[in-house]
Formats: C-alpha cells, structure tokens, sequence
C-alpha cells in the first residue's frame, strides 16, 4: 500500500526537488496533496473513476490499484513543476500523456449490453439441452426493467399504448 507521501517524494524526485537538502514545508506537502486530490477528482469528473479517495494527510494510503500508481506519480510531477520552479523534461511529459491514457482505460465504464426480447439467441435446436424441455430461442423480455442510471439502461414501460382507461 503506497502512501500519500511515498507518492509525491516519488513526484518530486521526478522534477529534481530534493526533499533531503531542503526539507519540504509542511505548507508545501499540504499544497501537493492538494494538486494530487485536484487531479484525481478531475478525471473522476470527466467518467475515469479509478476508486480514488481523497486524501487529507501524509500518511493516508492512496486507493488506486498499483498499476496506476506510477501514472499519479508521473501527472502529480507535471502539476507540481512550476510551484518549485523545476523544468519539466519532455520524457516525463510523454509519460504522463500515456499515464492518463492507462488511467482512462482502467477506469472506462461498460454499459450492459440489452437485447431485446425479438432477438434471436442463436441458430439451433430449441430442443437442444437433450431433455426434451423447450429453450426459448430469443433474448429474455427485460420490458419491466426500470432506467438504472449507473448502467444506462433504458427499458420500454409494460403499457405504452398512449391510451388512457
């Protein structure tokens, strides 16, 4: 489990800011965790939701998978160049370009897939689970499945007719 500070140390020895010669200001961490809960919840905002929880102190462990550490700690030393008047090299740029690319894959949402209940399932038997029972060759009727908006699932009401009794 990786650390609040584990990671910006990590981001700062990116840019060449040595803790160890100058040691940080505890205003100067404060600012950083706050960049890092910037940056995370901008690409919650904008559909990457990677499980991030807001960080408030040093110590408080950073809730992203590992393989995604790496990429916050590329991106966090991007964002925190100019505070400390560090140069960005352009290597460092590209990976934090492709560190958010890795972020947005692991964090895209798939909607379930709905198929109406016209829809074949496939070719073959509809006798073809061998006891002789009939297997109903179509998609099943989700008509009564209400609109879930984590899922985004739109399902046609029962009585649609316009008419009213």
């Amino acid at each position: 489990m990786t650390t609040a500070q584990e990671v910006i140390q990590d981001a700062l020895a990116e840019i060449l800011v040595q803790g160890s010669e100058a040691p940080l200001e505890a205003s100067e961490y404060q600012s950083a965790i706050r960049m890092m809960n910037d940056f995370m919840f901008d690409l919650d905002i904008n559909g990457t939701s990677l499980g991030y929880t807001e960080v408030s102190n040093l110590g408080d462990t950073v809730t992203l998978s590992a393989g995604l550490i790496m990429a916050l700690k590329k991106n966090l030393a991007v964002l925190l160049a100019p505070q400390f008047g560090a140069q960005v090299d352009p290597n460092l740029q590209v990976q934090a370009a492709k560190g958010v690319k890795t972020m947005k894959k692991a964090g895209a949402f798939v909607p379930d897939r709905y198929h109406p209940s016209t829809l074949p399932i496939g070719a073959g038997n509809q006798f073809a689970n061998g006891s002789g029972a009939y297997i109903n060759p179509f998609f099943p009727n989700r008509q009564t499945e209400i609109l879930r908006e984590n899922n985004q699932v739109i399902a046609v009401e029962d009585d649609t007719s316009g008419q009213s009794n």
